[in-house]
């Protein structure tokens, strides 16, 4: 139980550094240095941008998730391991897939992970209109 707690902060410390290099990575498309003019399609163009990157990051940080539990052993398959951490990341949970029971309290470390991150990604997001549409 201790050891997939210590895997699991691992795992989370990972993709909290993901999403801090996105959070800048975005933060720099919208930064001062850029100005917004009054063309619709720019801005929309830059929050669909963001919204991208927001989401690639979410899948890659799911993908660490599910390779950490193919590398586990926990699952007999890639595919079925990243499956799994992607429904399970994004706190879907269909069940069609599960894990063996010594590795079911990390599953449940990257459910919360998953919820953070989620949070944290609609703050950037929010944010991040707020700034490209009312900004001035």
């Amino acid at each position: 139980m201790l050891n997939n707690i210590l895997i699991g902060l691992i795992v989370v410390l990972i993709t909290i550094t993901i999403h801090s290099g996105v959070t800048v990575l975005v933060r720099e498309l919208v930064s001062d240095k850029y100005h917004f003019d009054s063309s619709k399609l720019r801005r929309l163009l830059y929050i669909d941008l963001i919204v991208l990157i927001i989401i690639l990051a979410t899948i890659f940080e799911s993908l660490v998730w599910g390779y950490t539990f193919y590398y586990l052993g926990s699952l007999n398959n890639l595919g079925d391991a990243l499956y799994f951490s992607l429904v399970t990341y994004t706190t879907l949970g269909y069940g069609d897939v599960i894990l063996a029971g010594e590795y079911r309290l990390l599953a449940a470390v990257e459910a919360a992970n998953g919820v953070i991150m989620l949070g944290w990604s609609t703050a950037l997001v929010v944010g991040f209109i707020q700034k490209v549409y009312f900004a001035r």
